[in-house]
């Protein structure tokens, strides 16, 4: 019989942000000017040294939209409601653990924090296994160094580079091969970095999984920073449940996103996981 049902919330509890994306302030947009009257606050992007920019859902826990890099693909709006996509309801997910290990292929140490910086298929279940899941989670152990920088710029290293993990084009390719919906891991982006003066990013990733039919979409800046050491251990199932923010949902290329793990103890063969799935309608969150 299984035991306790889990539920770890994998949201990162604050901004995480570097010079190409602007960072996050708060301030007065409605100050108060006598007792009683109206007061709201507000988020805006700062770029240094304090130049403001629009604020975008790149910052934090966030779900990338084909429209992100595809002006034909769909955009928040054309995702959710919809029961045939990840968007609306929790998914079966194949859950990896990459974080902690020098000697893993990959794998990049900064800030005190062993993770794997680029993920690629050496380090993935097989095709054959993913193509059981819908979902992919990878806890590269990078989210111990977006805490660490929570509030404050990240800076780069010695080099120049950032060191963000990435997802190489041979994880890319099983991830496609395998027909998941959704790759899901503990970074701000799945490209590889390609200069530093001035910085630059690839696209190929986000082209390749949000531009295919169907697409994959990608959620980044996952936390489970603290996933072992408050459970005791990393499932490697899970039912991944993603709830994006549903306003200003037309033309949207991201989304604000919370993000949980829903999971068993001795659940040997998930069945109980399953069961639970079943349960979990679209109707049931959203009516």
């Amino acid at each position: 019989m299984a035991g306790p049902l889990i539920r770890f919330d994998l949201s990162l509890p604050g901004y995480f942000s570097y010079p190409p994306a602007p960072g996050v302030r708060t301030r007065a947009m409605i100050p108060r000017r006598e007792t009683k009257a109206l007061y709201m606050r507000g988020e805006f992007g700062e770029k240094s040294p304090g130049e403001f920019r629009p604020l975008t859902a790149h910052n934090t826990t966030h779900l990338d939209l084909p429209f992100h890099f595809d002006g034909d693909g769909a955009d928040l709006e054309g995702v959710l409601n919809r029961g045939d996509w990840v968007a609306d309801r929790p998914c079966l997910a194949r859950v990896v653990s990459l974080g902690g290990d020098p000697k893993l292929p990959g794998a990049y140490r900064r800030d005190g924090v062993d993770y794997c910086e680029a993920v690629s298929a050496e380090v993935l279940p097989p095709a054959d296994e993913l193509e059981r899941y819908e979902a992919l989670v990878l806890l590269t152990g990078f989210a111990q160094v977006m805490l660490q920088y929570s509030g404050r710029p990240f800076v780069h290293d010695a080099d120049g580079y950032y060191h963000v993990p990435w997802l190489t084009e041979d994880a890319a390719g099983v991830i496609l091969e395998s027909g998941l919906s959704l790759v899901a891991l503990d970074s701000n982006s799945v490209e590889r970095q390609t200069g530093s003066d001035p910085h630059r990013m690839s696209g190929d990733v986000h082209q390749a999984l949000l531009g295919h039919d169907p697409p994959v979409l990608i959620m980044e800046c996952l936390n489970g920073a603290d996933l072992e050491g408050q459970v005791g251990y990393v499932p490697q199932e899970a039912l991944l449940h993603m709830v994006p923010r549903r306003v200003n949902a037309k033309g949207a290329e991201a989304a604000h996103c919370r993000a949980f793990l829903y999971f068993y103890r001795d659940d040997g063969e998930g069945k109980a996981l399953r069961t639970l799935q079943s349960m979990m309608t679209p109707e049931e969150f959203h009516g």
